[in-house]
Protein backbone atom coordinates (compact mmCIF):
# COMPACT_ATOMS: atom_id res chain seq x y z
CA UNK A 1 0.00 0.00 0.00
CA UNK A 2 1.70 3.34 -1.16
CA UNK A 3 1.95 6.49 1.42
CA UNK A 4 -0.57 7.64 -0.88
CA UNK A 5 -3.64 5.99 -0.11
CA UNK A 6 -2.56 5.61 3.17
CA UNK A 7 -2.75 9.33 3.57
CA UNK A 8 -5.91 9.42 1.80
CA UNK A 9 -7.48 6.74 4.21
CA UNK A 10 -6.42 9.14 6.96
CA UNK A 11 -8.33 11.97 5.66
CA UNK A 12 -11.26 10.03 5.08
CA UNK A 13 -11.03 8.83 8.86
CA UNK A 14 -10.64 12.00 10.12
CA UNK A 15 -13.28 14.20 7.50
CA UNK A 16 -15.88 11.36 8.97
CA UNK A 17 -16.44 13.27 12.45
CA UNK A 18 -16.68 16.78 10.81
CA UNK A 19 -19.46 15.45 8.11
CA UNK A 20 -21.43 13.94 11.00
CA UNK A 21 -20.69 17.10 13.48
CA UNK A 22 -21.88 19.33 10.17
CA UNK A 23 -25.20 17.02 9.85
CA UNK A 24 -25.97 17.25 13.12
CA UNK A 25 -25.56 21.13 13.30
CA UNK A 26 -27.88 21.21 10.25
CA UNK A 27 -30.59 19.22 11.43
CA UNK A 28 -30.41 21.13 14.99
CA UNK A 29 -30.53 24.31 13.52
CA UNK A 30 -33.78 22.84 10.89
CA UNK A 31 -35.65 21.94 13.80
CA UNK A 32 -35.06 24.56 15.93
CA UNK A 33 -35.64 27.70 13.19
CA UNK A 34 -39.46 25.96 12.42
CA UNK A 35 -41.95 27.73 14.37
CA UNK A 36 -44.70 24.68 13.67
CA UNK A 37 -42.20 22.42 14.76
CA UNK A 38 -41.79 24.31 17.96
CA UNK A 39 -45.13 24.59 18.41
CA UNK A 40 -46.39 21.25 18.14
CA UNK A 41 -43.22 19.00 19.08
CA UNK A 42 -41.77 21.41 21.87
CA UNK A 43 -44.29 23.53 23.34
CA UNK A 44 -47.40 21.32 22.98
CA UNK A 45 -46.01 19.06 25.63
CA UNK A 46 -45.30 21.65 27.84
CA UNK A 47 -48.59 23.60 27.52
CA UNK A 48 -50.60 20.26 28.25
CA UNK A 49 -48.49 20.22 31.75
CA UNK A 50 -49.24 23.74 32.37
CA UNK A 51 -53.13 22.88 31.95
CA UNK A 52 -53.52 19.56 33.56
CA UNK A 53 -50.51 20.76 36.16
CA UNK A 54 -52.68 24.02 37.41
CA UNK A 55 -55.54 21.98 37.21
CA UNK A 56 -54.89 19.28 40.44
CA UNK A 57 -52.21 21.69 41.63
CA UNK A 58 -54.61 22.36 44.94
CA UNK A 59 -54.42 18.44 45.00
CA UNK A 60 -50.56 17.88 44.14
CA UNK A 61 -49.94 16.12 48.06
CA UNK A 62 -53.17 13.55 47.74
CA UNK A 63 -52.26 9.89 47.67
CA UNK A 64 -53.65 7.99 44.69
CA UNK A 65 -53.86 4.19 44.15
CA UNK A 66 -52.30 2.83 41.04
CA UNK A 67 -52.74 -1.30 41.15
CA UNK A 68 -49.95 -2.11 43.61
CA UNK A 69 -48.76 0.86 44.54
CA UNK A 70 -49.26 5.01 45.94
CA UNK A 71 -48.50 8.05 44.06
CA UNK A 72 -49.17 11.42 44.82
CA UNK A 73 -51.13 13.41 42.34
CA UNK A 74 -48.36 15.56 41.55
CA UNK A 75 -46.48 12.56 40.62
CA UNK A 76 -48.70 10.79 38.80
CA UNK A 77 -49.25 13.85 36.28
CA UNK A 78 -45.75 14.89 35.85
CA UNK A 79 -45.17 10.95 35.14
CA UNK A 80 -48.03 11.91 32.59
CA UNK A 81 -46.37 14.32 31.09
CA UNK A 82 -43.13 12.77 30.56
CA UNK A 83 -44.87 9.69 28.36
CA UNK A 84 -46.67 12.08 26.61
CA UNK A 85 -43.60 14.47 25.93
CA UNK A 86 -41.47 11.62 24.90
CA UNK A 87 -44.23 10.54 22.61
CA UNK A 88 -44.73 13.30 20.93
CA UNK A 89 -40.69 13.93 20.49
CA UNK A 90 -39.56 10.32 19.76
CA UNK A 91 -42.65 8.77 17.70
CA UNK A 92 -44.99 11.32 16.14
CA UNK A 93 -41.85 14.15 15.68
CA UNK A 94 -40.00 10.91 13.94
CA UNK A 95 -43.00 9.91 11.93
CA UNK A 96 -43.63 13.09 10.83
CA UNK A 97 -40.18 14.45 10.33
CA UNK A 98 -38.99 11.51 8.14
CA UNK A 99 -42.54 11.35 5.83
CA UNK A 100 -42.62 14.58 4.98
CA UNK A 101 -38.12 14.98 4.20
CA UNK A 102 -38.91 11.24 2.31
CA UNK A 103 -41.84 12.66 0.33
CA UNK A 104 -39.99 16.13 -0.71
CA UNK A 105 -36.99 13.95 -1.90
CA UNK A 106 -34.64 15.20 0.98
CA UNK A 107 -33.19 11.75 1.74
CA UNK A 108 -32.86 10.89 -1.86
CA UNK A 109 -30.68 13.92 -2.40
CA UNK A 110 -28.30 12.68 0.36
CA UNK A 111 -28.11 9.59 -0.96
CA UNK A 112 -27.01 11.04 -4.03
CA UNK A 113 -24.13 12.37 -2.02
CA UNK A 114 -20.71 10.73 -0.40
CA UNK A 115 -22.58 11.02 3.12
CA UNK A 116 -23.25 7.74 4.47
CA UNK A 117 -26.73 6.69 5.22
CA UNK A 118 -25.63 6.08 8.57
CA UNK A 119 -24.51 9.75 9.10
CA UNK A 120 -27.73 11.05 7.57
CA UNK A 121 -29.75 8.94 9.61
CA UNK A 122 -27.22 9.30 13.08
CA UNK A 123 -28.03 12.92 12.80
CA UNK A 124 -31.66 13.20 12.59
CA UNK A 125 -31.61 10.55 15.91
CA UNK A 126 -28.49 12.59 17.60
CA UNK A 127 -31.21 15.69 16.98
CA UNK A 128 -34.45 14.06 18.31
CA UNK A 129 -32.49 12.93 22.03
CA UNK A 130 -30.87 15.97 22.04
CA UNK A 131 -34.12 17.87 21.83
CA UNK A 132 -36.32 14.60 23.93
CA UNK A 133 -33.76 15.74 26.21
CA UNK A 134 -34.55 19.58 26.68
CA UNK A 135 -38.17 18.88 27.03
CA UNK A 136 -38.22 16.82 29.40
CA UNK A 137 -36.03 18.72 31.29
CA UNK A 138 -38.29 21.71 30.81
CA UNK A 139 -41.15 19.74 32.19
CA UNK A 140 -39.21 18.74 34.75
CA UNK A 141 -38.07 21.91 35.63
CA UNK A 142 -42.23 23.43 35.69
CA UNK A 143 -43.05 20.41 37.94
CA UNK A 144 -40.55 20.12 40.66
CA UNK A 145 -40.82 24.63 41.09
CA UNK A 146 -44.33 24.81 40.15
CA UNK A 147 -46.35 21.86 40.11
CA UNK A 148 -45.53 19.80 43.63
CA UNK A 149 -43.44 17.20 42.17
CA UNK A 150 -41.35 15.03 44.68
CA UNK A 151 -38.41 13.71 42.73
CA UNK A 152 -36.26 12.37 45.57
CA UNK A 153 -33.01 11.58 44.11
CA UNK A 154 -33.52 7.43 44.80
CA UNK A 155 -36.22 8.22 42.62
CA UNK A 156 -34.03 9.39 39.52
CA UNK A 157 -32.07 6.61 38.87
CA UNK A 158 -34.71 4.03 37.96
CA UNK A 159 -36.85 7.24 35.97
CA UNK A 160 -34.04 7.89 33.56
CA UNK A 161 -33.87 4.44 32.94
CA UNK A 162 -37.70 4.00 32.15
CA UNK A 163 -37.36 7.28 29.96
CA UNK A 164 -34.12 5.73 28.10
CA UNK A 165 -36.21 2.91 27.40
CA UNK A 166 -39.40 4.05 26.12
CA UNK A 167 -36.77 6.24 23.22
CA UNK A 168 -35.58 3.14 22.08
CA UNK A 169 -39.31 2.04 21.44
CA UNK A 170 -40.63 5.39 20.10
CA UNK A 171 -38.07 6.52 17.95
CA UNK A 172 -38.40 2.65 15.86
CA UNK A 173 -41.73 2.80 16.13
CA UNK A 174 -41.83 6.21 14.91
CA UNK A 175 -39.36 5.28 11.73
CA UNK A 176 -41.80 2.46 10.79
CA UNK A 177 -45.06 4.38 11.09
CA UNK A 178 -43.54 7.01 8.69
CA UNK A 179 -43.98 4.99 5.75
CA UNK A 180 -47.92 4.81 6.07
CA UNK A 181 -48.71 8.52 4.80
CA UNK A 182 -48.62 8.38 1.06
CA UNK A 183 -47.71 12.05 1.00
CA UNK A 184 -46.14 15.11 3.01
CA UNK A 185 -50.07 16.73 3.59
CA UNK A 186 -51.25 13.15 5.02
CA UNK A 187 -48.46 13.26 7.25
CA UNK A 188 -49.28 15.17 10.00
CA UNK A 189 -53.11 13.95 10.45
CA UNK A 190 -52.43 10.49 9.94
CA UNK A 191 -49.73 10.48 12.71
CA UNK A 192 -51.72 12.21 15.15
CA UNK A 193 -54.81 10.23 14.11
CA UNK A 194 -52.28 7.27 15.85
CA UNK A 195 -50.21 9.64 18.61
CA UNK A 196 -53.18 11.20 20.16
CA UNK A 197 -55.39 8.30 21.24
CA UNK A 198 -52.72 6.29 22.15
CA UNK A 199 -51.44 9.18 24.50
CA UNK A 200 -54.11 9.64 26.16
CA UNK A 201 -55.45 6.09 26.29
CA UNK A 202 -52.32 5.26 27.85
CA UNK A 203 -53.70 6.41 31.05
CA UNK A 204 -51.12 9.18 32.20
CA UNK A 205 -53.71 12.22 32.45
CA UNK A 206 -56.65 10.57 34.08
CA UNK A 207 -57.55 7.07 34.05
CA UNK A 208 -60.71 6.38 31.78
CA UNK A 209 -63.21 3.62 32.03
CA UNK A 210 -63.02 1.71 29.53
CA UNK A 211 -64.03 -1.56 29.99
CA UNK A 212 -62.08 -5.13 30.05
CA UNK A 213 -61.97 -5.53 26.10
CA UNK A 214 -60.51 -2.26 25.47
CA UNK A 215 -58.50 -1.76 28.59
CA UNK A 216 -56.74 -5.13 27.70
CA UNK A 217 -56.32 -3.93 24.23
CA UNK A 218 -55.12 -0.61 25.48
CA UNK A 219 -52.18 -2.20 27.88
CA UNK A 220 -51.01 -4.11 25.12
CA UNK A 221 -49.91 -0.57 23.10
CA UNK A 222 -46.62 0.89 24.05
CA UNK A 223 -47.56 3.75 25.45
CA UNK A 224 -49.35 1.97 28.76
CA UNK A 225 -45.99 -0.03 29.77
CA UNK A 226 -44.04 3.48 28.52
CA UNK A 227 -46.73 5.40 31.32
CA UNK A 228 -46.28 2.70 34.03
CA UNK A 229 -42.47 2.45 34.63
CA UNK A 230 -42.51 6.29 34.50
CA UNK A 231 -45.40 6.07 37.49
CA UNK A 232 -43.87 3.26 39.24
CA UNK A 233 -40.45 4.88 39.66
CA UNK A 234 -42.47 7.84 41.27
CA UNK A 235 -44.07 5.62 43.67
CA UNK A 236 -44.53 6.99 46.99
CA UNK A 237 -43.82 3.29 48.27
CA UNK A 238 -40.47 3.18 46.31
CA UNK A 239 -38.88 2.74 42.83
CA UNK A 240 -40.77 -0.47 41.81
CA UNK A 241 -39.47 -2.14 38.35
CA UNK A 242 -42.91 -3.85 36.15
CA UNK A 243 -40.89 -6.21 33.80
CA UNK A 244 -43.85 -7.25 31.84
CA UNK A 245 -43.80 -3.38 30.87
CA UNK A 246 -40.39 -3.96 29.96
CA UNK A 247 -40.66 -7.12 27.97
CA UNK A 248 -43.48 -5.22 26.29
CA UNK A 249 -41.54 -2.41 25.17
CA UNK A 250 -39.10 -3.59 24.07
CA UNK A 251 -40.61 -6.25 21.87
CA UNK A 252 -42.47 -2.86 20.36
CA UNK A 253 -38.96 -1.72 19.86
CA UNK A 254 -37.83 -4.87 17.92
CA UNK A 255 -40.86 -4.40 15.68
CA UNK A 256 -40.43 -0.75 14.84
CA UNK A 257 -36.74 -1.45 14.25
CA UNK A 258 -37.33 -4.83 11.87
CA UNK A 259 -40.51 -2.93 10.30
CA UNK A 260 -38.25 0.16 9.77
CA UNK A 261 -35.09 -1.71 8.14
CA UNK A 262 -37.11 -4.20 6.03
CA UNK A 263 -39.36 -1.41 4.71
CA UNK A 264 -37.46 1.64 4.59
CA UNK A 265 -37.42 4.31 1.51
CA UNK A 266 -34.84 6.99 0.68
CA UNK A 267 -37.71 8.46 -1.75
CA UNK A 268 -41.21 8.76 -2.10
CA UNK A 269 -42.91 6.43 -4.57
CA UNK A 270 -45.18 9.73 -5.20
CA UNK A 271 -43.45 12.68 -6.49
CA UNK A 272 -43.58 16.08 -4.49
CA UNK A 273 -46.96 18.01 -4.78
CA UNK A 274 -46.88 20.43 -7.82
CA UNK A 275 -44.04 18.53 -9.39
CA UNK A 276 -45.68 15.69 -11.11
CA UNK A 277 -49.01 18.13 -12.25
CA UNK A 278 -46.25 20.37 -13.68
CA UNK A 279 -44.91 18.10 -15.59
CA UNK A 280 -47.67 16.62 -16.60
CA UNK A 281 -49.08 19.61 -17.83
CA UNK A 282 -46.03 20.40 -19.52
CA UNK A 283 -46.54 16.78 -21.72
CA UNK A 284 -49.62 18.14 -22.17
CA UNK A 285 -48.73 20.90 -23.54
CA UNK A 286 -45.84 19.55 -25.88
CA UNK A 287 -48.54 17.13 -27.01
CA UNK A 288 -50.98 19.66 -27.84
CA UNK A 289 -48.50 21.72 -29.78
CA UNK A 290 -47.29 19.03 -31.64
CA UNK A 291 -50.85 18.02 -32.71
CA UNK A 292 -51.61 21.88 -34.03
CA UNK A 293 -48.26 21.45 -35.86
CA UNK A 294 -49.34 18.35 -37.93
CA UNK A 295 -52.96 19.69 -38.69
CA UNK A 296 -50.76 22.81 -40.12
Amino acid sequence: MSTTDTGARGAARTRRPSSFLLHVDGELKEFWRSPITLAFIVAMPVMFYVGFGFAFRSEADEIRVLDTHEITQGNLSYGGILGFALMSVAFANVAIGLAIRRHHGLFKRFRTTPVTPLTVMGAYLVNTLMTTVIVLGVVTALGVLLMGVDLAPARVPQLLLALMLGFVCMAPLGAAVSLLPPNADAAVPMVNGIFFPAAFLAGGFIILPLGDTVSAVVDLLPGRPLTILIQSSLAETGPTWDWPSVWLLLAWALLGTVVALRWFRWASEREPRGFGSAKKKAAETAETAEGAEARG
